[in-house]
């Protein structure tokens, strides 16, 4: 799927709905929003997001989906949460790919509220190599936040 970056996150994957996953969706990405520090970008035109997209198309065996655009500063990341994906996919000396963990994942399709349930998709962060260590850090502040997060398919209870 390609970023339709003519609607923000929310109102691409939150908003149309709601509904105890659309719930669970705003409450991840708020927070994930809040950690990373991440802004999200509108331009679907972006060279850096566009040359990310294609090193992952052409030099992977990566497939993205519920791809939006994201910026920190001058690095470039592209959020891809797709069903059919693993880390071991992004073998590329160009990219740089981190998995956000679930807890604070922004999409997490196949939706279940079974306590021990796990999503179908994964979330991806994607830059340039020479990003590495700037996304590290976003991921470390993922990571911390993460776990201090009630599971990922969490919903408050109306009149709790």
């Amino acid at each position: 799927m390609e970023n339709n970056n003519s609607l923000s996150y929310r109102e691409q994957y939150i908003n149309h709905a709601n509904i105890p996953e659309t719930q669970a969706r705003s409450r991840r990405l708020t927070s994930f929003e809040s950690a990373s520090e991440l802004k999200e970008v509108f331009n679907n035109e972006s060279y850096k997001h566009i040359q990310i997209c294609e090193y992952v198309r052409t030099k992977t065996n990566a497939r993205l989906d519920h791809t939006s655009f994201w910026e920190l500063g001058n690095m470039a990341v592209v959020l891809s949460e797709t069903y059919n994906s693993n880390l071991n996919d992004f073998q590329c000396n160009e990219l740089y790919v981190v998995e956000i963990p679930v807890n604070i994942a922004l999409y997490c399709g196949g939706w279940s509220n079974v306590l021990d349930a796990k999503p179908g998709t994964k979330s991806f962060l994607i830059t340039t190599r020479l990003k590495k260590r700037q996304l590290d850090k976003v991921f470390q502040k993922l990571k911390e936040q993460s776990e201090k997060m009630p599971r990922w398919n969490f919903i408050r209870e109306v009149g709790k």
